[in-house]
This record gives structure tokens, C-alpha cells and sequence, in this order.
């Protein structure tokens, strides 16, 4: 599916525009150019309002305000103004589809806008050859819609390249997994465990004749698992007041940044880099410490049972001096030579004379004793790796004394760090400037809650395993009880029905996550790997089982938190390239500032590799000046089929945006 063209009509800055995407094979690439608040990611906000009613990347200056061009209003007589965004989509099989939203307002006495709520604000019509089917409203268009383009993974099409920066800063393992999941498609898997867990619940709560105990446990099990289901809906909401912490504290950093003030800038951003020494330390530390834990956990049997094999050793060592072991006669010589009836001398021992009794006892016992002897056999071949076994351990106290050597070390840079940060904070929190004091302190404020809140969801996550645990023991006691009488037989094959239904669909996605994910992992590594410009310095990317990414260098060490704003941007676009390829969705890309933060050389080595893998699909880049530079230009030149510019026009109730062709 394609793009073929948007009309926007007063929306945002764009009173009335008509874009045309290039839908070449080979030039598969729609570039549109415009400086910083021109209107690009407006466009970008255009196509998700267009299509899911909402738009996802509206910038904080635009948050609450009606989306009707403020032109428009002012310089128009009538009292009814409407907003409305077109988009033509060319699907595979070369029917069109024309999906359109629009909006009403009205302009009151004291000039306020009311919503003139409609129906018919969304509207799909469908080809089919040469017939149209619609026009098509409401849910059913909807429905239609985020069918071709899920709204949950709309962000891996539509994405906001700026924000690439600290898109693995802000995520955590928990985010990549939801977006392997919202990917993957599973929420078929999810709804069918939703409903065999219900249907067990209808089961128990209609079953008849059951014992006082069943029926206590049924009622435990059916409080703890609504329970359950508050605690996660607490936990989600724990997840996003942290997110939104998170997102604020980093807006008063950025203005404390972007501050007027040289000195609050530098201090700022020596903020930023102390930080980040602190981060690199406490995974110093957590590295070396799980070293100390390894070495323990490989020495600590043969350094407890280090007295015992001592004494074996040396009560070994202390009979081979004897002459005790090995034993100077094997038992099967001493048996032959019983058979035969002869000493070991050569004189005959089978007659019954006292001569021949007291040789033949003699003999019997050698035999004792070599086969007592023979067992010291094992004991001698086991010698070599009880000392082996020892010598392995005789580097261990100095080892673990450098390891806490190290740590101390460690520990006391960290200190040192966090007093010049301490400092900082204060610094900055004294500033004479009001604007600065209060920046601060909002940071600081949001900092502090982020940190509580942290503290908050493991708790709350803890509190969840918990009531897990309970739940499961409780079932387990309750099917118990249920098998104590024959009458629940049926109820019994039932609920073990749904339980193996739960486990099969719960193995099933699991898999099919495992798969995706390794798929994930393997082409964001080869694509970062291709695109990064310090070739010899990282091994690729990494996804463990709990969905965190690392960066690891080639020294083997993690190089995640160390990558320059640029290097995360290019990981970041690699990921999102990755989970695009793997999604099964034929939808079209729009990358909004995909070079931003990005200097000129690695910029060229993006824009050289980044149509081979987007091959395939219709691409749209939203650019600045700066990142369609000649250079980056002549790399993409032979994709690119259409190239617009954005040029403002500064009016005295705001600005216009119109797009004009190049090529």
C-alpha cells in the first residue's frame, strides 16, 4: 500500500496544500524540506490524525489547541470553519482507497471555538475496479482502517527521527518487549488466554455440589485473581506516571541546556557527563561484583571441603610411602595361583598336611589384602586431580582481595562523582535567576518522583508474583479437592481443557515472540552494523531474554551508555527499520528529521545504505537544510522521484505553510 497523494485544508499551518509521493520502483523516495517549525512534523501529525483521529507527535507548543488554522480564523467572515485532511492510497492490487476526516468549528460571540460534533467526520471510500464502495463512516471506517495500519504499531511507520536520541535512554526492556508483542500480532493469543481464563472462573462459579473446602477455595481464588487484575492495572498506571516524570524531568533539563546562560549550560551539561560516569561505574561495579560472585560460586566447594581433601591427600601419599599402596601382588595372581595350589614361592599348598594349610592361610591372606589394597587403586588415580583440584584455588585470596580492591575503587570514584553532582545541584538551584531556580527545581522535584516511583513499581511487581503464587496454590488445592469425588469428574476434564488450552496458546506466543525477536535482534545488528561509521568499534546489537538492548564493544564490554547522541539515533532507526521489515504490514514509511543530531559523514553513510534496507517500500523523509545537505542529496539521488520545500509565511496571527515542488 501507497501513498498517492494528501490535501490538507486549514489544518495547522497548512490552510491549503496538496502533496503528490513519488510511487516509483526504483525511485521510491518523497523528500520534503523545511526548517525547524515549518511544518514537517505537523505533516507527519496530519497523517495520524487523518487516519486514527489523533495526532501522535504533536509538540508540547501545540498541545490544546485547536488544530483550525489560525489564519484562517481570523481573516475569515464566516462563523463555521472546517479542517479536513484527504489521503488517496493506491493499494497491491491497484484499487485506491480514500480515507477523509474532518472537522467543524464554530466561532462565538467572544471568540471561542465550539466543536461541531458530526457522524460523518470519518469517511472511507473503496475501489473495486471500476466501482466504489461507500462512502463508509464511523467505527466501520475505522474498523477498515486500522486493519491495513494497527494504530499500536503505528509509530514503527510514522516515526519522529528527533526523538530517535533518547529512544533507548527512555526505553527500558519492558517497552522493547511491547513493541516486539504490539509487532508480532498476538493479541489473537492474548484474547484466547483472556478468554479460557474467564471461562474457567464461569465454570467454578456455576459448579454445584461442592465441599465447604472447594467452595472456600473457589472464593479465594476468584478474590485474588480480581485482585490481580487492580494490582496490574495499578502497575500500568505506575509505568506511565514514571514515563511521564521521566519525559518532564528531561523537558526542565532541556531548558536549563538551551538556557541563555553560558554558565548554566556548561553546568548542565557537565551534569549530563557526570552522569553518565556514574552509570558506566555502577555497571563497573555490577560487572565485577558478579565476577566475585562467579569466582565464589567455582571455588567455594573445593575451599569447604579443602580440610577433607588434605587429609586424603595425605593419607594417600602417607601409605604409598609405606609401600602399602599399590599393592605389590594383583589379586587375580594371587587367585591363579589358589587355583593351581601353589605359593608364590612354587611349593605345593592343595594337600591337607599342616605344611600346606599354614601356606595356603598364608596366601589367603595376600588375597585380603590385595583386594583391600587394590582399592587404593581409585584413590591414587583420583591423587592427581585432588591436587589439581587444590593448586586451582591458590590464586583465589588474592584474586577476590583485587576484585574488592577494584570495587573499593570504584565506589570511591562514584562518591567523588556524586559530590562534584551534588555540587552542580546546588549550584544551579542557587542561580540569582528566577527562571533557572525554578527550572531546577521542577527537575529536581520530577527527578525525585521518578526515583520514588521506581521504588514503587518493583514493590508493586513483587506484590504481583505474589498473588501469582497464591493463586496457583490455590488451584492446585482446589483441583485436589475436586478429585476427592467421582461427581466432578466432568468439572474436572473441563478445567484441565482450559488449562491446557492456556498453556498451549501461552507456549505458542511465547515462541512466536522468541522467533520475532531473534529476527528483531539479527537485522537491527547487521543494519546498525552497516550503517555506523566507526566500523571496528561495536560488535552489533544485542536483545537478551528480558528484552533489554546492549551495544557491545569490541573490548566486550557494554557500549549502550556510552553511544554519542548520533550513535543511539542510528540504533534507534535501525530497531525501528527492524521492526517495520518483520511486521507483515505493507504500509508506507515517513521519518520525521531522520539525520538530526548527526554529523556530516555518518549522515552520508545513512543516506548511502538506508534506501538498500528500505527497499521495496515507498519512504517519505521530512529534512532540514542542514540534513539534506549536497552530499546527503547526492547519495539519495537515485531514489529519490519528488522533492517539495516548505516555505513559511509569517502573518500576524501566525504563520502559513506552502509546499512548493522542485523535482
Amino acid at each position: 500500500m501507497e501513498i498517492d497523494y494528501i490535501d490538507l485544508k486549514n489544518f495547522r499551518q497548512y490552510r491549503s496544500v496538496r502533496i503528490e509521493f513519488s510511487r516509483s520502483l526504483s525511485k521510491n523516495f518523497t523528500v520534503i524540506q523545511g526548517v525547524n517549525g515549518a511544518g514537517k512534523t505537523n505533516l507527519l501529525n496530519a497523517i495520524t490524525w487523518c487516519l486514527f483521529g489523533e495526532e501522535f507527535h504533536v509538540d508540547s507548543k501545540y498541545k490544546g489547541l485547536p488544530i483550525v488554522n489560525t489564519t484562517t480564523l481570523h481573516e475569515s467572515t464566516n462563523d463555521i470553519f472546517e479542517v479536513k485532511v484527504e489521503i488517496q492510497f493506491i493499494e497491491n492490487d491497484g484499487n485506491k482507497m480514500v480515507v477523509t476526516r474532518c472537522k467543524h468549528y464554530k466561532k462565538g460571540k467572544d471568540g471561542n471555538l465550539a466543536e461541531i460534533t458530526s457522524p460523518h467526520s470519518l469517511t472511507v471510500m473503496q475501489q473495486r475496479g471500476r466501482d466504489w464502495i461507500g462512502p463508509i463512516y464511523g467505527d466501520d471506517a475505522q474498523y477498515i482502517i486500522d486493519n491495513r495500519i494497527p494504530p499500536s504499531i503505528e509509530e514503527y511507520f510514522f516515526f519522529d527521527g528527533e526523538r530517535m536520541d533518547d529512544y533507548f535512554k527512555e526505553n527500558t526492556g519492558r517497552d522493547i518487549k511491547n513493541a516486539v508483542f504490539q509487532i508480532s500480532q498476538l493479541d489473537l493469543f492474548e484474547k484466547l488466554i483472556e478468554h479460557l481464563t474467564a471461562r474457567k472462573r464461569e465454570l467454578l462459579k456455576t459448579a454445584h455440589g461442592l465441599s465447604s473446602r472447594a467452595n472456600e477455595l473457589r472464593e479465594y481464588v476468584e478474590l485474588h485473581t480480581r485482585s490481580l487484575e487492580t494490582d496490574k492495572s495499578v502497575l500500568e498506571e505506575l509505568f506511565q506516571k514514571k514515563s511521564e516524570a521521566e519525559r518532564l524531568e528531561k523537558e526542565f533539563s532541556e531548558k536549563l541546556r538551551n538556557s541563555s546562560l553560558e554558565n548554566i549550560q556548561q553546568l548542565e551539561e557537565q551534569r549530563e557527563e557526570l552522569r553518565k560516569d556514574i552509570t558506566t561505574i555502577d555497571e563497573d561495579i555490577a560487572e565485577n561484583e558478579e565476577v566475585r560472585l562467579k569466582l565464589l560460586r567455582s571455588n567455594m566447594p573445593i575451599l569447604l571441603s579443602y580440610g577433607a581433601l588434605l587429609k586424603t591427600r595425605n593419607l594417600i601419599e602417607g601409605r604409598r610411602e609405606a609401600g602399602l599402596i599399590p599393592p605389590p601382588y594383583r589379586t587375580i595372581f594371587i587367585e591363579s595361583l589358589l587355583k593351581k595350589g601353589k605359593c608364590i614361592c612354587g611349593s605345593d599348598i592343595s594337600g591337607k598336611d599342616e605344611y600346606s594349610t599354614i601356606r595356603r592361610k598364608k596366601v589367603e591372606t595376600y588375597l585380603t589384602e590385595s583386594q583391600l589394597s587394590e582399592k587404593s587403586n581409585e584413590i591414587i588415580a583420583a591423587n592427581t586431580l585432588i591436587r589439581k583440584m587444590m593448586e586451582s584455588v591458590n590464586g583465589f585470596p588474592q584474586q577476590i582481595i583485587e576484585l574488592g580492591r577494584k570495587v573499593k575503587r570504584l565506589q570511591e570514584l562514584k562518591v567523588e562523582k556524586e559530590q562534584k553532582l551534588s555540587k552542580i545541584n546546588q549550584e544551579i538551584s542557587q542561580s540569582n535567576v528566577e527562571n533557572i531556580k525554578l527550572w531546577e527545581k521542577e527537575r529536581e522535584r520530577y527527578e525525585k518522583e521518578k526515583e520514588r516511583l521506581i521504588g514503587d513499581i518493583a514493590k508493586q511487581q513483587a506484590q504481583i508474583e505474589r498473588r501469582e503464587k497464591m493463586i496457583r496454590a490455590f488451584n492446585s488445592e482446589l483441583t485436589q479437592e475436586l478429585k476427592k469425588e467421582m461427581r466432578h469428574k466432568s468439572l474436572l476434564e473441563l478445567l484441565a481443557l482450559c488449562d491446557e488450552g492456556i498453556k498451549c496458546a501461552c507456549e505458542v506466543r511465547d515462541r512466536i515472540m522468541k522467533r520475532v525477536k531473534d529476527e528483531i535482534e539479527k537485522k537491527t545488528s547487521e543494519q546498525f552494523l552497516t550503517l555506523i561509521w566507526k566500523k571496528d568499534t561495536y560488535r552489533g546489537v544485542c536483545i537478551d531474554d528480558e528484552y533489554n538492548i546492549s551495544v557491545p564493544h569490541v573490548s566486550g564490554r557494554e557500549g549502550l551508555g556510552t553511544l554519542s547522541a548520533g550513535e543511539r539515533q542510528v540504533c534507534a532507526l535501525s530497531f525501528m527499520a527492524a521492526l517495520n521489515s518483520v511486521s507483515g504490514f505493507d504500509v508506507p514509511i515517513i521519518i520525521d528529521t531522520p539525520l538530526a543530531r548527526i554529523s556530516s559523514e555518518p549522515s552520508q553513510s545513512i543516506a548511502r545504505n538506508l534506501p538498500n534496507y528500505l527497499k521495496g517500500k515507498q519512504v517519505t523523509l521530512l529534512v532540514t537544510e542542514k540534513e539534506y545537505s549536497p552530499e546527503v542529496k547526492q547519495e539519495l539521488s537515485a531514489s529519490v522521484g519528488k522533492t517539495y520545500i516548505i516555505d513559511v509565511i509569517e502573518k500576524e496571527y501566525g504563520n502559513l505553510a506552502e509546499v512548493k515542488t522542485i523535482q
